[in-house]
Order: structure tokens, then sequence, then C-alpha cells
């Protein structure tokens, strides 16, 4: 599959639009920022990409943030949930999961499905019709549409063929790959595509993309090279796994034992506090993994690990037990997670449930053309029950900028432009006890109000100590008191940050 993947980062980096040279898929999914929006004067205002027509036409821009492709292809195939209100899909590309990765459970809302026979031919073995399906789903059938979006790379499936045709590398790796010529007649036009799309999601399914290069990765990798083999199928997220996963696992991470040469544990080799990350960085982890809420009667949970908490005033972290009774997590974990029973150990760990959420971020006016918020997953499903519902992005790479003063932008429409303030919002966002629903109205932790004075900006809210009404209210987190007033200091919110920025990926891409 070598030659398969190979096709795909030439065509990732290649510009194949009309005007020709004008956009690749790079464009937009720049390794540099953590494979999204290459422009930090773009992210600071509009956040929406412009398209290879823009000078031709001033509205072939996108209404929402690129989001990132790295790790992309964990995400299961689009599914409705059973018996969960509070997540009512998960799985899918896009914000709204209109690439299903399956037959189209929304035939009207979903994106061409590529199926294994759309691809190989009946005399193609089986293992390489086994090996092609790994790259089937969700990533393959995104890969489609920028192409002919007016938007996005604004060029017909006729007109991508026929360019990679007259491109003789791309001829080459494709007659390796498939066995013939790049055909772009009537009869093969559809299957020349779609093998495309397979292409692309097979680069995108590569350890370039999807290094576990970061801190955290690193600092975990160290202490379970303390370990012996045995000794790591003994650890929580292994125990379950057959041979063959565990095999997967341990060849994706680069998981290694026994290695004296690179141990770095303390006590407690694979579990956290994790040696390698700092007291600041270990408390952000635990108060990401500890809960936010109460629910149903009980014990409250109480820290995990005794590390560090924060000083009264905010500036140190002391050794001590953190959280009591009385003071709770931040509960990321409902949402960052991809296995509701990982504590941050698991490797491969991709940092999203996958499934549909509102935080109720406010509608970013500074995207052209933009006067209200759009549906996220009503707009795939045509349920209004689902208006305001986004798939949880993967927060790996979500601090990864090519320099400190970058700008990154945050939430599908880009409002927040900084960590910092998103990480704030979820302490704070319920601003009127009144939405609180999931009981009596709440005291509330913070003097945050609600703007009301025309502020629509991030930076104008945070100047006036306010948050803009948001985009959706109805099924927003804050209303059930898993977001907005977690009662978290300013040192917890920064520790918070501090975690997050650990799952940068510091391998290099090797660059077309």
């Amino acid at each position: 599959m070598a030659a398969l993947v190979e096709f795909g980062k030439e065509l990732f980096f290649t510009p194949i639009s009309r005007p020709k040279q004008k956009q690749s898929c790079a464009s937009c999914h720049d390794p540099a920022t953590g494979w999204t929006g290459a422009s930090s004067d773009i992210n600071l205002v509009e956040v929406a990409q412009p398209g290879a027509n823009i000078h031709r036409d001033p509205d072939a821009r996108g209404q929402l943030k690129p989001p990132t492709n790295a790790y992309a292809t964990f995400i299961p195939p689009f599914a409705l949930s059973v018996n969960n209100p509070f997540v009512p899909a998960f799985g899918g590309a896009f914000w709204n999961g209109r690439a299903e990765g399956r037959d189209p459970l929304y035939p009207g809302g979903a994106t061409e499905h590529i199926s294994i026979n759309d691809v190989v031919k009946s005399s193609d073995s089986s293992s390489f019709r086994a090996a092609i399906t790994r790259f089937l789903g969700p990533v393959a059938e995104q890969a489609l549409n920028p192409f002919p979006n007016p938007v996005e790379q604004h060029i017909t499936e006729e007109g991508v063929c026929k360019q990679l045709k007259k491109i003789g590398r791309f001829g080459s790796l494709y007659q390796v790959t498939w066995g013939e010529r790049i055909a772009c007649d009537r009869d093969n036009l559809s299957r020349s595509f779609k093998r495309f799309g397979v292409a692309l999601a097979a680069y995108q399914d590569s350890p370039e993309v999807n290094s576990f290069s970061s801190k955290r990765d690193n600092a975990l990798r160290a202490e379970l090279a303390c370990l012996t083999e045995g000794d790591i199928k003994a650890l929580p997220w292994a125990q379950n796994l057959t041979d063959a996963e565990f095999d997967d696992i341990a060849s994706r991470f680069g998981l290694v034992s026994d290695q004296p040469s690179m141990c770095e544990a303390d006590n407690s080799p694979g579990a956290f506090p994790l040696a390698g990350l700092t007291p600041e960085e270990n408390w952000g982890h635990d108060l990401f993994y500890a809960a936010a809420v109460q629910f149903g009667p009980g014990p409250k949970p109480i820290q995990p690990n005794d590390i560090a908490t924060c000083d009264v005033d905010g500036n140190s972290f002391p050794e001590g037990v953190a959280l009591t009774e009385e003071r709770m997590g931040a509960g990321c974990v409902l949402c960052h997670s991809n296995n509701a029973t990982d504590d941050g150990t698991e490797p491969l760990q991709t940092y999203a449930d996958h499934g549909y959420h509102n935080i109720g971020s406010p509608v970013n006016f500074d995207i052209p053309g933009v006067t209200a918020s759009d549906d996220g997953l009503a707009d795939h499903t045509g349920d209004s029950n689902h208006a305001g519902l986004v798939k949880t992005p993967s927060i790996r790479n979500v601090d990864l900028r090519p320099t400190p003063d970058f700008i990154k932008a945050y939430t599908r429409n880009g409002w927040f432009k900084s960590l910092e303030s998103l990480v704030h919002f979820y302490n704070t966002s319920l601003v009127d006890p009144s939405d609180f629903i999931a009981g009596p109205p709440p005291v509330l932790k913070h003097n945050v109000q609600r703007c009301m004075n025309g502020e629509t900006t991030e930076q104008e809210a945070l100047a006036n100590n306010c948050w803009p009404a948001p985009g959706h209210e109805a099924g927003a987190s804050f209303t059930f008191g898993l977001t907005g007033n977690l009662g978290l200091s300013a040192c917890d919110e920064a520790a918070i940050v501090a975690y997050l920025k650990t799952f940068s990926d510091e391998a290099a891409v090797d660059l077309p």
C-alpha cells in the first residue's frame, strides 16, 4: 500500500483546482497549524477559508472553520445512538457528519458513499480487498467533496482526473496500486475519482498524519518502556484486548517495553502523574478527567492522584489532595474521550467521543454572509431537534502552531481565538441561573454576565466580562450543568490549558 499512501500524499499537497494551482487540501489543512487553517490573519477574523475561485467570485468562501484532519481516520461511521437522548448520533466526517462512511441513513444530506466494489474489481485478490477496505469510511468520502465544491477547489471530477493524468508521478503510482492506468472516460470516471478519495484516506491514516508524537505521548511512552510486555497487558486499557488489537496499538503508537534506556517514570509507571509532565500539566490532566457534576446518589468523585492543586493565590502548585466533596473537576472527559473508561493512559486516545453536542458557542458575525448560527447536525438529518449539535473534534494538536504569535481559532465557527478564552467559557458560560433545567437554579460560582451592549466578538466579550447569547441554546451543555458553572479558579483554567498544550505532535512532516 506504499504507492497508494504516496499517491494520497502527493494529491493532498498538490494544488488541483480551477483556476489551476490555486488550492490543495493542505491549503485548509496545514500540518504546521495542526492540520487546520493555515492563515493567522484569517483565523483572527473571518475564519472561513477562501476558495480557489475567490478572486473571481467574492462569495467563494466557506462558512465554518476547517476541522483538523489529523487522527480523523479514527472517526467511526455515522450512526444514531440507542437510548441516549443526550448524544443522538455519533461519527461521520464534517462538523455535521454528512460524510457518513456507510450506506447513507440520510441520502438527502449525506455525501456519496464509497463501497469496496466501487473501487476494486471482482478479479482482485481477497488480501488486496482487505487492505483497501481499511481505508474506506468517513474520511475517504469526505475527501471527494472539496474538489467540486464551488467555494473550495471548484473543479469537476473529470477536471481532477484529467489534471492528475497529465502529471507523471500520479500515473505511475496509480498503476502500481491498481494495476491499470488512470481512466477518465464516462465508464471509468466514477471509479477513478473514488480511488482518489481512498488514496487521500490512506495518507490521512499514515503515521505521518497520526504520529502520536506529542509531549503527552512521549511521556507515556517513556513510562511504558519501564515495563515488560506482560506488565503493559495488565494495565486497565489493555486487559480486554486480543493479541491482534494489542499489536495494532503497539505498532501505531510505537510502544516499546522493557527498555531501560528510554525509561522515565515515578512509582506508578504507565499511570498519571507522568514523570515527563510538569506538576501544572499533571494537575490539568486531573481536572480534565475528574467529574464536574454529580449524577445520582453517592459520594462525589475525589481527585485520584494526590499530586498538586492550585494555591489560593493562583500562583503555585503545592503538594496535597486536590479535589474534595465540595470541589470537583472540569469533566472534559465526558465528551473528549473515545473511551468512557479511559483515565488518560490509553495510547491511541483521540480525545473525542465523536458524538454531537452543543456548548452554546456565540455566532461569529465576522464570517462573510453569516447572520445566524448554522444548524449543525440538523443540516444533515433534517431533524429540528438536532439544531445546534456539532460533532466533538479531536483536541490533539489543538495548540500546534508555527510561531508563538500565530492565531488559531476554536469551535466550528472559530469565534474563540485562544484556548484560554475557550476554557474560561466552559467554566463560566452559565450566566443566568434560570437557564439551568436539570434542577433548581444554582448559585453562580463566577461573576460573568450576559453581553447586553452589542458585544459580539471574543475580544469585546472578554473586555466586558460577558458572553454573548449562544447561537443555539436548546440542548446547550450549560443548561444541564455539564459546563458553565464549574467553579474552576484562574489557576485551574491555566492548568487545563497547559495540559491541552501537551497534545501537540512534535514529528515534522516531510513535504513533497
